[in-house]
């Protein structure tokens, strides 16, 4: 081995402890792991991630599910985030996806997943709850949308504080997307459409309420996630 090679083994050495050091130090100071590596998994696809956007979990897998075997051609995923739940979708089924979000930041990794997962998904900036575009009736629509509640955001463990709070806070009780999204979206959605929403611990019999009274969906249904908390409700377009 030559002098400048060692000379580059001892630099490279004493720059990945460096770098190794600094990795410990975030991990330390509480930002999360998903965060530290840059991508984490959803649905068996890898999805690049970063502060700005809501982490993929394993419980809105279950969103996910309950849109498959309907087979849908159009879908509108809602608060898109990362992308997870329309790229997976698309992915399982083939279905065309239209995914929607407010955040610059959120559609900056949409499109990067878009690239990574090999998908052709349309994506729109805009505010679901007060949309400036024209949308076409949809076979299906998808949404995570905020629904931690004022109390429940105050007390978040550290690694949740790095997350977008526009991702998580949901108003004061945490429902304030579900009062307004059915009626406003049903328009959008074709007779016999799937709407189907991820809800936070306790919140599903409240949201199938807003559902019924809405007058425009046959009985709503929930699926309970893998620790068993009620955490999809769904219902069709009558």
């Amino acid at each position: 081995m030559t002098r400048q090679e060692e000379k580059w083994l001892r630099e490279y050495a004493e720059k990945s402890k460096q770098d190794i050091n600094k990795l410990i130090e975030r991990r330390v100071n509480g930002e999360p792991l998903q965060y530290i590596l840059g991508e984490w998994e959803f649905y068996g696809y890898n999805f690049k991630i970063g502060k700005g956007v809501l982490i993929p979990r394993p419980e809105t897998e279950f969103l996910v599910d309950s849109a498959k075997e309907y087979k849908p051609e159009l879908v509108y995923d809602l608060c898109a985030g990362s992308g997870c739940v329309g790229i997976a979708l698309a992915k399982e089924t083939g279905c065309k996806v239209i995914s929607v979000d407010i955040s610059e930041e959120a559609i900056k990794y949409l499109k990067q997943n878009i690239k990574l997962n090999g998908v052709e998904i349309e994506t729109i900036k805009d505010d679901v709850l007060n949309p400036a575009e024209t949308y076409t009736e949809s076979d299906c629509i998808l949404v995570n949308p905020p629904y931690l509640t004022g109390l429940e955001i105050q007390k978040l463990q550290k690694e949740v504080t790095y997350e977008p709070e526009i991702a998580l806070f949901g108003g004061k009780d945490g429902l304030d997307f579900y009062r307004k999204i059915f009626t406003l979206w049903s328009g959008k959605l074709k007779k016999g459409g799937l709407f189907a929403v991820e809800v936070g611990d306790g919140q599903a019999r409240e949201v199938c309420g807003f559902m019924q009274n809405a007058g425009l969906f046959e009985t709503p249904q929930i699926i309970k996630d893998y620790s068993g908390i009620e955490r999809v409700v769904y219902a069709l377009k009558a």
